[in-house]
């Protein structure tokens, strides 16, 4: 009895390496561009309702990159905590806090899934073999 024998010859962005690639550039260049908008809406609120705010604590807020290519956004100030609202501090004083981080990251949420569909479609999905 003969045997049969089939060649098969794979190739392509998902046998060579090229859509797995695209995928993590795809999230990372996601990470960076959420939180980069975050800042932007940290920095955006508006904490003084005199119009006296000097803006040093939004110009604190910053973005790194730390373990697989997470993205973290920092705060240093001592006096953070306060302003959002989470210290002790605040449970003693009239003001309860801004709650600036909360409400940034609930309107992140809202707005990530968005964002990176839309960054897939516009640069990613091509080089992941879609069209």
């Amino acid at each position: 009895m003969p045997t049969s024998r089939i060649n098969v010859i794979v190739s392509g962005p998902l046998f060579d390496g090229r859509a797995d690639a695209a995928v993590r550039d795809w999230l990372d260049a996601t990470k960076r561009e959420i939180a980069d908008m975050g800042v932007k809406e940290l920095d955006a609120i508006v904490m003084d309702k005199t119009g006296r705010g000097t803006g040093h604590y939004q110009s604190q807020i910053t973005t790194r990159v730390v373990s697989y290519n997470d993205v973290l956004i920092t705060d240093p100030v001592i006096y953070g905590p306060w302003l959002e609202g989470t210290s002790k501090r605040n449970s003693s004083t009239r003001f309860k806090g801004y709650h600036l981080w909360r409400r940034t990251r609930l309107r992140l949420r809202r707005t990530f899934k968005d964002v990176a569909q839309k960054k897939l479609e516009e640069h990613y999905l091509r080089m992941m073999g879609g069209h």
